[in-house]
């Protein structure tokens, strides 16, 4: 009896050591399981970032590829038009009393069309003194694109109200052709950014653009336009 007593006895500690050793080799299979799950999480994540990285490449480069097709359909439609209205400058004065319905605030002379708001001066006396003032011009040819005229945009959007630059710009191109006048735009609508040149409701020097625009001594015409961070700009300019 004692005997069968002291081998179950001896035979404990040899039980408690096989368990023992059970949990911690199954201790051991759950900590290798964990470091593969975090390695499987950390692929995953590094995944999904590249994943993003690419989607926001893409935006870029379709905001790009949007921007220059918005300033070429500008450049283009701008000098359409201006041509247009050369051609026949009294039938454009319609266009522009037409548009005296859209001035929604006569006391801020505020134009309002196509979601674009813009701050007159004087507002419809002033698309009324354009309308006479084209229906006393006569027709006179069209202006030819030219590059090489063309004024080059501001790198920044700091520089875009830079009228020191500005001038530098034009006086360098002035040492190789001959620009007459020169102004800027910032309505990326070429539909409403001509009609307030030719209104020209400016606070200095009103309808120098217009006189510019309807000049019959001007053959060439450069138009230059970009998105400026979100900042559209374009310069005109023209040339004998």
């Amino acid at each position: 009896m004692g005997c069968e007593c002291l081998n179950k006895k001896s035979e404990e500690p040899e039980i408690k050591k096989e368990e023992k050793k059970k949990h911690v080799l199954h201790r051991s299979d759950s900590a290798i399981e964990n470091e593969f799950n975090i390695e499987e999480y950390e692929n995953v994540i590094l995944n999904e970032k590249n994943e993003y990285e690419d989607k926001i490449t893409d935006l870029d480069s379709n905001i790009q590829k949007e921007n220059e097709e918005t300033t070429n359909r500008f450049n283009f439609r701008a000098l359409e038009l201006i041509n247009k209205i050369r051609r026949d400058p009294p039938n454009y004065s319609k266009t522009i009393l037409d548009n005296i319905q859209y001035i929604i605030n006569e006391e801020n002379k505020i134009l309002f069309k196509k979601k674009v708001k813009v701050l007159l001066n004087k507002g419809e006396e002033a698309f009324k003194n354009a309308a006479n003032a084209l229906n006393q011009i006569k027709p006179m040819n069209d202006l030819i694109m030219k590059n090489e005229i063309a004024i080059p945009l501001p790198l920044s959007e700091e520089e875009i109200n830079d009228k020191t630059l500005l001038i530098n710009q034009v006086n360098t191109l002035r040492k190789s052709y001959n620009i007459n006048v020169y102004f800027k735009n910032m309505i990326k609508n070429p539909e409403i950014a001509v009609l307030l040149l030719i209104v020209d409701d400016s606070i200095n020097n009103p309808g120098a653009k217009r006189n510019a625009i309807l000049n019959p001594n001007f053959k060439k015409i450069g138009i230059n336009s970009k998105f400026i961070g979100s900042t559209f700009v374009s310069y005109f300019s023209f040339s004998k």
